[in-house]
């Protein structure tokens, strides 16, 4: 043999070995990819990729990948780096439609998608993306005729039959479901995968114990299934299996430490174990591994506020990332977000001087120097106070001397303007696996938020309803006005808290509010927005405080959107009710007293002159005033106006769970 030809051997076996290798880690990569390992696959793929550039199935590897990932951006240009190698190839134009559709381009999606359709018309996987353009535009029954097209084509296909089941669910079609799963479960029984959202849809259902036993069977097949362990620690959380549940959460953070869902149960546990410092420790690493999972951090700082003493110092390090989240807003000038920071903050640490000066200059930057000046006074009431404080105290004293409360010797800070009673009432929601009772924590964080605005007094169930009618009930038997049930639904990037308002005496339907928001501070803004739209669409009641002949003053200012020149109706206050639907306030024409009109305004009081209807004289104090029915806007300004919003957002819960079939 010539020495060309031992070299041209030696080159080719060198040349076959590294092809070995690429096809070995391309293997153990698709391996890890099946048991939803993403990180050892993408190693393994660019291990592959090393050995053989030019290995398209490992580009294509590492779109998917990055695609579970949410990394769109990277796993489309793994797309084009595979489509060099194999153009025109349906499998990735397929991948490259479901990550135009993670990114939001619906448009372009789908015309990669009936792209695909023209050539290859019986492509199921073209026709999984057209379902999810349909889902991510809001059209859930369109996308279910898309499912049943494919499912037509290739009766067994797994993901066909498991998004099948969820489409039913979330059409309101259980038992549908339930066949979806059955036949996904007699077709494809060795799947973990199907085994776990047979056990999912049977959790939605309240059915615990299949569930637990799909979950269990799920980790049977593949124990790492971080999924099923997940939804086994909920079910057990579900069944009040606490220990159990703490369990399941330690196995799971002894794999992986940073899954801020396993600290969350494992906190949630510990807390109905009665093991409130234990809890607190763990939601403190928790918050460390995920300091942006703000429904923990309310679950957390809950702790705090039912446990520790007002001068324990831990309750300044809790409130220490609200403090620094309400400077950073300051900075940007985003004082509703600051505001609600700081009020947050003060919450947790009602002593810190620092910040209570901080919140107080932020109102009076807002047009708010009597509740700046009472927030001063309040720190001297805490003998924590400076001669700064002091000076300013005495200098805002003597600049409100000719305010409407000096005048009519009212002080705001014991007025009661409360005028309407809202209970806040929620349903467990069993499909919740990231974060059960999260709906309990929601309707607190609802409620106190809503403790800002004092036309309200409302008040949050600390247990679940187990309907409207329970919800009815509770709330009339309770004398209140309205009630809400509160609905939240979440993914890892997206939050939607709804909340469905009825009439507390006949239990129709008021209005139905809802807020979308993605992105970082998703939670509070979704809060805040909340809160600030359903108090602008709440109609305004106030009371005669004092009158003095022709004049008199009523208990709503600037703070609740009152205007000078707006005229009101003068009403005995045992007239006025709720109307048996929608936002309104009812009261008979023939018992208006008199007209109210705005003359002068304050931060929570509005003077103006009376004219009586009537012959006789009959408004006396207590008696309610409300905007006629021309003048009447949007309610309360919340110290600086909320309005109404139009809220979008397609179906992010469902389009996440239905990502996740394989």
């Amino acid at each position: 043999m010539t020495k060309r030809s031992l070299i041209a051997l030696a080159l080719a076996l060198a040349a076959g070995t590294l092809f070995a290798d690429a096809v070995s880690n391309f293997e153990a990569a698709r391996a890890s990819q099946e048991a939803e390992e993403w990180y050892s696959a993408i190693e393994l793929y660019q291990e592959a990729l090393r050995e053989n550039p030019s290995f398209h199935q490992a580009y294509r590897g590492l779109a998917e990948c990055f695609y579970a990932l949410d990394e769109y951006d990277h796993a489309l240009a793994q797309v084009k780096k595979a489509q060099t190698y194999r153009k025109n190839d349906p499998e990735l134009m397929d991948l490259e439609g479901f990550i135009l559709v993670g990114t939001g381009k619906l448009a372009e999606a789908q015309r990669v998608f009936s792209a695909v359709l023209s050539s290859w018309p019986n492509d199921v996987g073209a026709r999984f993306g057209s379902a999810e353009i349909e889902i991510s535009a809001g059209r859930v029954s369109a996308a279910s005729a898309r499912y049943l097209d494919a499912l037509k084509r290739q009766p067994e296909n797994r993901k066909a039959l498991l998004s099948l089941a969820l489409v039913s669910w979330e059409l309101g079609n259980a038992a549908l479901a339930r066949d979806y799963a059955s036949k996904a479960l007699q077709y494809h029984g060795d799947s973990a995968q199907v085994h776990y959202f047979a056990g999912y849809l049977a959790s939605l259902e309240g059915r615990y114990g299949e569930a637990e036993g799909r979950a269990r069977a799920a980790l049977r097949l593949q124990p790492r299934y971080d999924d099923a362990q997940e939804l086994l620690a909920s079910v057990l959380y579900r069944t009040g299996r606490y220990a159990e549940v703490v369990d399941v959460c330690d196995e799971r953070i002894a794999r992986d430490r940073s899954l801020p869902g396993a600290w969350y149960l494992r906190s949630l546990a510990l807390r109905r174990l009665g093991k409130a410092e234990e809890a607190l420790r763990s939601a403190q690493t928790g918050l460390q591994v995920a300091p942006e999972d703000e429904v923990f951090r309310a679950f957390a700082e809950g702790i705090v506020l039912a446990e520790l003493p007002f001068e324990d110092a831990r309750r300044g390090r809790w409130a220490a990332y609200h403090v620094e989240r309400a400077r950073v807003f300051e900075q940007k000038n985003l004082s509703d977000q600051a505001l609600y920071e700081y009020r947050r903050a003060l919450k947790v640490n009602p002593y810190d001087v620092a910040s209570r000066r901080a919140y107080a200059k932020l109102l009076l930057t807002r047009g708010y120097p009597a509740r700046h000046l009472d927030q001063l006074k309040f720190i001297q009431t805490l003998g924590k106070s400076t001669s700064e404080v002091n000076d300013a105290v005495e200098n805002y004293e003597k600049l409100l001397q000719g305010s409407l409360p000096k005048k009519w010797k009212v002080d705001p800070l014991y007025l009661d303007k409360s005028h309407a009673r809202v209970g806040l009432y929620y349903q467990a929601d069993p499909g919740n696996v990231r974060h059960p009772d999260a709906e309990r924590v929601t309707v607190s964080m609802v409620a106190e938020v809503f403790s800002y605005d004092q036309r309200f007094t409302v008040s949050a169930r600390e247990a679940p309803v187990s309907s409207y009618a329970e919800a009815f009930r509770a709330s009339r038997e309770a004398g209140e006005d309205y009630f809400a049930l509160v609905t939240l639904d979440e993914t890892e990037r997206d939050v939607r808290i709804s909340l469905d308002l009825y009439v507390s005496r006949t239990g129709s339907r008021a209005e139905a509010f809802s807020v979308f928001r993605t992105g970082n501070d998703r939670y509070a803004n979704a809060l805040r927005r909340l809160v600030q739209t359903v108090a602008s669409r709440m109609p305004v009641r106030g009371a005669v405080l004092a009158r003095y002949q022709a004049d008199a003053i009523i208990d709503l200012g600037r703070s609740d959107g009152i205007a000078k020149d707006q005229i009101f109706d003068v009403v005995p206050r045992a007239s006025v009710r709720p109307a048996n639907e929608g936002l309104a306030l009812s009261y008979p024409a023939d018992q208006v007293l008199a007209s109210f009109t705005v003359t002068a305004l304050d931060e929570d009081l509005s003077q103006g002159i009376l004219e009586r209807s009537g012959y006789f004289d009959r408004v006396n104090a207590g008696d309610a005033v409300i905007p006629r029915a021309k003048e009447a806007a949007s309610g309360g300004a919340q110290e600086g106006g909320a309005k109404a919003e139009p809220v979008a957002g397609g179906e992010p819960f469902l389009l996440n769970m239905l990502r996740k079939i394989r």
